[in-house]
C-alpha cells in the first residue's frame, strides 16, 4: 500500500518527526484488558476424545499453527461454526464472520 499521496501521511523524515513530536500521551487512560491466555481459555474445558485420519490431524495442526492457536481451539471453532449453521436465526459477531471468511481457501 502506497500512502505517499494520501492526506495526513508524512511525506518526509521532517514531517514524520514533526508528527511524532506532536503526539500527546495520556498516562491516565485505562489500558484495555488483554485477551485471555491459552491456559485461561482451556481452564473449565472438558476433554473429549475423537478419532481422525492422520492426514486430517496433520492438516488441523498446520491450520492451527498458521492461525497461532492450538489444534483444540481450531477444532472448537470449526465445531462452533458447524453448530451455528444449524441455527440460521442466530446472529454472530461480525469479527467472527470476517475471521471465518478470511480463513476459507480460494476456489479454482
Amino acid at each position: 500500500m502506497n500512502n505517499e499521496h494520501e492526506p495526513g501521511f508524512p511525506r518526509s523524515a521532517a514531517e514524520a518527526e514533526q508528527f511524532l513530536d506532536e503526539l500527546a500521551f495520556d498516562d491516565t487512560v485505562q489500558v484495555p484488558p488483554l485477551p485471555p491466555a491459552t491456559d485461561e481459555i482451556e481452564r473449565g474445558m472438558v476433554t473429549t476424545s475423537l478419532k481422525l485420519p492422520q492426514d486430517m490431524r496433520d492438516r488441523i495442526r498446520e491450520a492451527a499453527a498458521a492461525h497461532c492457536i492450538t489444534p483444540s481451539m481450531l477444532i472448537r471453532q470449526y465445531i462452533e461454526l458447524g453448530l451455528s449453521s444449524e441455527q440460521p436465526e442466530r446472529m454472530i459477531p461480525l469479527s467472527d464472520a470476517i475471521r471465518v471468511l478470511s480463513s476459507l481457501r480460494p476456489t479454482a
